[in-house]
C-alpha cells in the first residue's frame, strides 16, 4: 500500500535504454535520458525503472565485460547532464528522487556473461551501482541456462546451475542483491527456490497457461515466487502475451495480470515491460508484422494499459502492481 504523504511509485522492472545511451552518446549527443527518454516516461506516469545492463550476442565472450562497463559508464556521464534522473540504491532513495520529481534509476544485470566465471567481478558491479542480478539471457553462460528463442530439441538446456552459478547466487544475497529469474530455464528457477528463502523476482515474464512460451513462468513456478514473497512484471512483448499475432493486445496482456492476481494475490503483481521495438540500438530485431511489443512507448503503455489497472482494481491493489510490490522487494533485499 502506497505511504501517505509520499509520491505514489509507478515502477517498470525491465528496461533496455542503457543501450541507448552508450549509442547516443557515441555518436556526441548529451542528455540523452532528458532528451531521449523524459518526455515519454512523463508522458507515461512512471517515476522509477530498472535499467538492465543488456550484452548483444556480438560482445560475447570477450567483449561482454567491456560493453557492459561501457553501458554503465556512458550511464553515469549522461546521469551528470541529466538533472531529472537519479541512480538509486535503495528504496529510501528511490522514494527520495520520486519526492523530489526525478525518475528513479535501479541498475540490474540481464545475464551474467560480463562477470564471465570471475565472481571478483560482482563485487565491482555492486560498488558500481548494480543491485539485481538476472543470472541469464537466452543463452548459455558460465553460471546457467537461460531459455533460447530458437528451436530446440528436447532435453536441451534444461542444465540447473552451475557451480559458478550457485557461488554467484550466494554472493549476490551476501551482498544484498535481487535475484531475477527472468529468462532463466525451469532447472535454474527451482534451484533459486531450493537455495533461498529471500523474495526473488522474475522482472519481466507472463504466464505460461495462457501462452505457451517458455519464456513464461508456469502456475506452479508462480506460485513458488509468491511464497518468497516474489513479484513477477507483466512483459509487453507480443509473443509472450499470446500465441496468435491477432491476440496480440492490451486485453490479451491484462488476462497474464488478472491471472497472476486469482493465483497469486495482487501483491506479487507488477510492471516489467520491456519496450524494446523504439530503441534504436535493437530496432532491426523487431518486425512489424507482430512479433514487437504491444505498446510503443510508455505514454501507450498508461493509456492501454495502466489506466485500465487503476480502473480495474481497488485504489490498493493498482498502486501495488504499479509499483509497491517491487518496492516491496527493493526494502527487503536491498542493503
Amino acid at each position: 500500500m502506497t505511504k501517505k504523504n509520499t509520491v505514489p511509485i509507478v515502477l517498470d522492472a525491465h528496461y533496455d535504454l542503457l543501450m541507448d545511451v552508450l549509442l547516443f552518446r557515441l555518436r556526441g549527443e548529451r542528455s540523452v535520458l532528458e532528451r531521449r527518454f523524459l518526455p515519454d516516461l512523463r508522458a507515461g506516469g512512471v517515476n522509477a525503472l530498472v535499467c538492465s545492463v543488456f550484452i548483444d550476442d556480438a560482445y560475447v565472450p570477450e567483449g561482454a565485460l567491456r560493453n557492459a562497463l561501457d553501458q554503465i559508464s556512458a550511464f553515469y556521464a549522461d546521469l551528470e547532464d541529466s538533472p531529472s534522473f537519479m541512480l538509486c540504491k535503495s528504496a529510501r532513495e528511490c522514494r527520495e528522487a520520486a519526492a523530489s520529481g526525478k525518475i528513479a534509476m535501479f541498475l540490474s544485470l540481464e545475464g551474467a556473461e560480463p562477470l564471465g566465471r570471475d565472481l571478483l567481478l560482482l563485487d565491482i558491479f555492486y560498488r558500481l551501482g548494480v543491485r539485481m542480478l538476472g543470472l541469464a539471457w537466452s543463452r548459455r553462460n558460465y553460471a546457467c541456462d537461460g531459455i533460447s528463442f530458437l528451436p530446440r530439441t528436447a532435453g536441451s538446456f534444461e542444465g540447473s546451475l552451475t557451480d559458478f552459478g550457485r557461488e554467484l547466487v550466494c554472493r549476490a544475497m551476501a551482498l544484498g542483491m535481487i535475484i531475477d529469474v527472468s529468462h532463466l530455464n525451469d532447472a535454474g528457477i527451482s534451484e533459486i527456490a531450493e537455495m533461498t528463502d529471500a523474495p526473488y523476482i522474475a522482472s519481466h515474464s507472463n504466464c505460461r497457461a495462457l501462452c505457451a512460451s517458455p519464456r513464461n513462468l508456469s502456475d506452479a513456478q508462480m506460485k513458488e515466487l509468491a511464497a518468497h514473497g516474489g513479484v513477477m512484471g507483466m512483459n509487453a512483448f507480443g509473443p509472450f502475451a499470446a500465441s496468435g499475432r491477432e491476440e496480440r493486445n492490451a486485453e490479451a496482456l491484462l488476462k497474464h495480470l488478472d491471472r497472476v492476481v486469482r493465483i497469486c494475490g495482487a501483491a506479487h503483481a507488477g510492471l516489467g515491460f520491456d519496450l524494446c521495438s523504439g530503441l534504436e540500438a535493437l530496432k532491426a530485431g523487431y518486425s512489424p508484422e507482430g512479433d514487437t511489443d504491444l505498446f510503443a512507448s510508455h505514454a501507450e503503455a498508461r493509456a492501454k494499459f495502466i489506466d485500465e489497472v487503476r480502473a480495474r482494481y481497488t485504489e490498493e491493489e493498482a498502486a501495488a502492481i504499479l509499483g509497491e510490490n517491487f518496492m516491496r522487494v527493493i526494502d527487503a533485499v536491498l542493503k
